[in-house]
């Protein structure tokens, strides 16, 4: 006899929240078609219509996720436009999201991407604006029950809307900007600490926000008094500037896009 095979690993991302039953729904439509599905929820606490923003969640957590997973994104402005709606292949992963952007920072090279078209894949009624209930949860389904991918619909060259922001980084100064600010109110950059290292492995840069100093980068958030701000290598390997026991934000009104300054003197 043979061995009936497990449904994949899907893991949603959605500016949905929690309040109102939209992502409820969603899940019902999978449970309702593989009622033993497992799901991961990444965030539906992205900011509504925040496409940057769940850009960056995706390639903060795309490295700890097994291999196969199918990441179903739907932070979707453009619902019921003539944007299209991808499924996208890399080495390790899936992702199933709209052609808006929010594939740009993924980290791993695509190995494959197709526009999903195929009408038989999705709810026989399609509204206007929740595709995530009538296209995303049952095409996410048929992928992760093994339906091969050639009837989705054909294939795309994937293009990069908004590559990563890179920094500019030359002997002895690094400049960056804020691109994620956290529940906590730290404010994550996207200069990389790794990076710095090979500007200057001897020692540790000096941080400037603002043209003030935040003191040298640190390791961790008790190395500094209480209520003091400070910057360290976060856990998403970037710089954030936080506050001891408080809010970087809100003590100084940071905002996404704001400068960064690495020196060495």
């Amino acid at each position: 006899m043979k061995e009936k095979k497990t449904p994949g690993l899907i893991v949603l991302l959605t500016d949905f929240g929690l309040k109102d039953p939209y992502l409820g729904i969603l899940k019902g439509v999978i449970a309702s078609k593989v009622p033993e599905a497992k799901i991961i929820d990444l965030s539906h606490e992205v900011s509504p219509q925040n496409v940057k923003e769940a850009a960056f969640f995706l390639r903060a957590a795309t490295p700890y996720f097994p291999a196969g997973a199918l990441f179903v994104c739907v932070v979707d402005p453009g619902v019921g436009s003539q944007r299209n709606i991808l499924w996208v292949k890399t080495r390790r992963h899936q992702f199933l999201a709209p052609d808006n952007g929010v594939l740009s920072w993924i980290q791993e090279p695509i190995l494959e991407s197709r526009i999903v078209s195929s009408r038989e894949w999705m709810n026989s009624d399609i509204s206007n604006t929740f595709h995530g209930r009538d296209i995303f949860a049952p095409v996410a389904v048929e992928l992760i029950k093994g339906k091969p991918v050639r009837l989705l619909g054909p294939k795309t060259l994937k293009k990069v809307n908004d590559p990563w922001p890179q920094p500019l980084l030359k002997p002895g100064k690094a400049e960056g900007k804020i691109i994620f600010i956290d529940r906590f109110g730290n404010c994550i950059s996207n200069i990389e600490a790794s990076k710095l290292r090979v500007l200057n492995f001897k020692r540790d840069p000096e941080i400037f926000f603002r043209g003030k100093s935040v003191g040298p980068l640190r390791r961790h958030y008790a190395e500094v008094p209480k209520n003091r701000p400070l910057c360290l290598d976060s856990s998403f390997g970037l710089l954030e500037l936080a506050v001891r026991d408080g809010s970087f934000a809100a003590r100084f009104k940071s905002q996404i896009g704001e400068k960064i300054e690495c020196r060495w003197n």
